[in-house]
């Protein structure tokens, strides 16, 4: 199926190849060759506009529980749906209601949260929290094995909203940050009922090569294969290839290539013309492009 229109004199064209099928994920592209500096958009909200969140210092530290808590809070800062809270004396204070009987615990001080996780948590001093102006608090504690669990605690109501638990990979392993951002992802949906972005990956063109990185802005990686020109990065809806037009010698050819093991292959019917601009249909099975 094929559109030709005209404009100025050139002919273009926007063709159209059957691909393989792939599961749909949240990933965009960008093409940022002709950009020289970045420019940051962002909404100033009015006080209480959005609900107020404050993530808990972690009651048993570790590296990978640390890295946790960290890319959790930049996540929950970057989606732009909460007002996130700063703790009276920083990372210090970790706040819980006292057991029946026991003294309150000082606001200065770090409450008790006993072993086995979130789980096994004293619930949260709720009044305490609300004075602050969070409408939600989130926990992060290890789980059984390789896996995390974060309590999302509802302020407002007073109780526990939903615990998620999740397998972490190593915290080398390239696939940590992406657990860690689609669990972040999980916490906006408990909270929010709306799914989140976190887990976003973003393609884009640098000094002719395509790179693929976080949303957050971490985890850049080299993904295109070739020294020649590369242009308009799309992905697959599967999330593990994408496809580019490599500009040579006036024409500009389609490729296909896999994240994981880098391999590519040459769209048929491309090369011959300035093919280019790359579109995946929602199912990945269809794969348009425009023709000059």
């Amino acid at each position: 199926m094929t559109a030709v229109w005209r404009s100025g004199g050139l002919a273009v064209g926007v063709s159209a190849v059957l691909l393989a099928a792939g599961p749909p994920v949240r990933l965009t592209a960008q093409d940022t060759s002709a950009i020289d500096r970045g420019v940051r958009i962002g909404i100033i909200y009015r006080p209480g506009v959005r609900p107020g969140m404050v993530v808990l210092p972690v009651h048993a530290p570790s590296p990978a529980l640390d890295s946790v808590y960290a890319i959790l809070s930049r996540d929950l800062d970057y989606s732009d749906r909460f007002e996130l809270i700063t703790l009276p004396g920083g990372d210090s204070i970790r706040v819980t209601a006292a057991a029946p009987g026991a003294r309150p615990p000082a606001a200065g001080g770090a409450g008790r949260t006993g072993g086995g996780g979130a789980a096994a948590a004293t619930t949260l001093n709720y009044p305490l929290y609300q004075a602050l102006g969070a409408d939600f608090a989130v926990a992060v504690a290890a789980g059984s094995g390789d896996s995390a669990i974060v309590t999302v605690h509802d302020v407002a109501a007073g109780g526990v909203r939903r615990e998620l638990r999740a397998r972490l990979p190593a915290l080398k392993d390239p696939g940590f940050r992406l657990a860690i951002h689609q669990l972040a992802d999980r916490v906006l949906e408990a909270a929010l009922g709306v799914g989140g972005t976190a887990a976003t990956r973003v393609l884009f063109v640098m000094d002719g090569k395509v790179y693929s990185i976080d949303q957050d802005g971490a985890d850049q990686k080299l993904v295109s294969s070739s020294d020649h020109q590369a242009m308009s990065p799309a992905w697959a809806a599967d999330g593990r290839r994408f496809s580019y037009m490599e500009f040579w010698q006036g024409h500009g050819r389609l490729f296909l290539q896999e994240v994981a093991s880098g391999k590519r292959a040459p769209v048929a019917t491309t090369g011959q013309a300035l093919d280019f601009t790359p579109a995946f249909s929602p199912d990945g099975k269809t794969l348009a492009f425009s023709r000059a």
